[in-house]
């Protein structure tokens, strides 16, 4: 994204999180207690995104009238997809990475992605799923001391 972003004159924005970093909405109070604790959610998180934008569109000259695009791995992934989701007015697209966004019980079964995962790794050696399933009583009992 980088040498992308320079080549196509793009600006690139690293939006912090709130309750991450230094975004604490109610400061030192941020964790105290459930009803601070109430707006650490990701739909929160998409719409101080969208917010984010606006602000960007409205106060940077030029902005007004360029494309967005969401970009994200992991968690992050999973946020830039949303969002293009609920607001695809504000994003020509998105790029997500690492990004399991239908992951939810109801939709597909938890042990789906672990038989996709189990048969990559049988096929990637001799003997190296078998070495990996034993590695998670490791695993456990050095997180549990």
């Amino acid at each position: 994204m980088w040498d992308v972003a320079e080549e196509l004159k793009a600006m690139l924005v690293f939006a912090e999180h709130r309750y991450y970093g230094e975004s604490l909405p109610f400061g030192d109070n941020s964790f105290k207690d459930s009803r601070h604790l109430n707006f650490l959610t990701s739909e929160q998180a998409l719409a101080d995104f969208a917010e984010l934008i606006k602000h960007l569109k409205r106060t940077i000259p030029g902005a007004e009238n360029q494309p967005v695009i969401a970009i994200g791995g992991s968690y992050g992934g999973m946020l830039a997809a949303w969002f293009r989701m609920k607001y695809p007015h504000m994003v020509v697209g998105a790029l997500a990475a690492s990004a399991p966004i239908w992951q939810f019980e109801d939709l597909v079964p938890c042990g789906v992605f672990m038989k996709i995962v189990t048969t990559d790794f049988r096929k990637s050696g001799p003997h190296c799923s078998e070495s990996i399933h034993r590695s998670w009583d490791a695993i456990n009992r050095l997180s549990n001391t």
